[in-house]
C-alpha cells in the first residue's frame, strides 16, 4: 500500500514538473517571437495658453506654447544597431495624449535612421492649462 501512494506521489510529481517545464517553454517561446528590443520613454509637454510660443528644449518633446485651434510639431531621430531590421512602434499616455496623433508603426534597417513628426494638435476647444504625457518608442522584433 505504502509503495502505491509513494508511487502516485512520484507519478504526479513528474507530471507537474512536466507541465512547468511546457508552460515555460511555451512563453519564451511566444515572447521570442514578440520581443521588444529596447523602448525610449519619452516626455511630452504642451502649454495652452493665449500666445503661441516654440521651446527649443532637447530634453523631452516641448511643444512650447499653444493657443487653442493651434499645432505645434517637434521631429525626433529613430535609429538602431540591431544586427536585424526592426518594427518600431508608438505608444502614447497621459492628459497630452488626445492631442498628439501617433505616427504610423515602420520597419527600420540596421545603421539607419528616420525623422519622425510629432505633433500636437490643439483643439479648438481646449482648456488653458498645461498639458504633459509619455510617448514610448519600442523596437520590436520582425
Amino acid at each position: 500500500m505504502k509503495k502505491t501512494k509513494k508511487k502516485r506521489e512520484l507519478n504526479l510529481a513528474l507530471v507537474l514538473v512536466c507541465v512547468s517545464l511546457i508552460t515555460v517553454g511555451a512563453v519564451l517561446l511566444f515572447f521570442s517571437f514578440y520581443a521588444v528590443y529596447q523602448a525610449y520613454d519619452l516626455r511630452m509637454a504642451v502649454v495652452v495658453s493665449d500666445t503661441s510660443g516654440f521651446n527649443t528644449d532637447t530634453e523631452f518633446i516641448n511643444f512650447g506654447k499653444a493657443m487653442p485651434g493651434n499645432s505645434n510639431s517637434r521631429v525626433i531621430v529613430v535609429s538602431h544597431d540591431y544586427e536585424k531590421p526592426l518594427l518600431i512602434h508608438f505608444k502614447k499616455s497621459g492628459n497630452i495624449s488626445s492631442f498628439v496623433p501617433l505616427p504610423d508603426d515602420f520597419y527600420l534597417e540596421p545603421g539607419l535612421s528616420r525623422e519622425v513628426t510629432i505633433t500636437a494638435a490643439v483643439p479648438s476647444t481646449a482648456q488653458k492649462s498645461s498639458y504633459d504625457g509619455r510617448l514610448t518608442v519600442y523596437f520590436r522584433r520582425i
